[in-house]
C-alpha cells in the first residue's frame, strides 16, 4: 500500500496536490478542495450540461445508498431483535 501511495504521489499535478494536502501545511487541504471545485467547474464548462446531470444523479444514488445503509441496520443485525424477543413482552401484563 505504501508503494502504491508513493507512486501515486509522483503523478504530475494530481499526485502533487494530494501529497501536499496530506503532508503539507494545514491550509493546503483548503487549497486542494478549492482546486477540486475549480476542476469540476472546468469539466462542467467543457463537457456541458450532461456532465452536471450525470454527476448529480451519481451523488443522489450515493446519498440514497448511505441513507439505506444507515437506517436498515436492524434488518441486517439480528442480535438486537433476538435480545428483545428473549426479554419477553414489555409493559405490565397483569390479569
Amino acid at each position: 500500500m505504501d508503494l502504491a501511495l508513493r507512486t501515486f504521489y509522483h503523478v504530475p499535478f494530481i499526485g502533487w496536490l494530494t501529497k501536499d494536502a496530506v503532508r503539507g501545511k494545514p491550509d493546503a487541504k483548503y487549497y486542494f478542495i478549492l482546486n477540486l471545485a475549480a476542476l469540476y467547474g472546468v469539466l462542467v464548462y467543457t463537457l456541458g450540461y450532461p456532465f452536471l446531470i450525470v454527476t448529480l444523479l451519481i451523488a443522489a444514488a450515493l446519498v440514497f445508498s448511505a441513507i439505506l445503509a444507515l437506517t436498515a441496520t436492524d434488518l441486517i443485525d439480528n442480535s438486537q431483535r433476538a435480545r428483545r424477543q428473549a426479554a419477553g413482552p414489555r409493559g405490565d401484563h397483569r390479569k
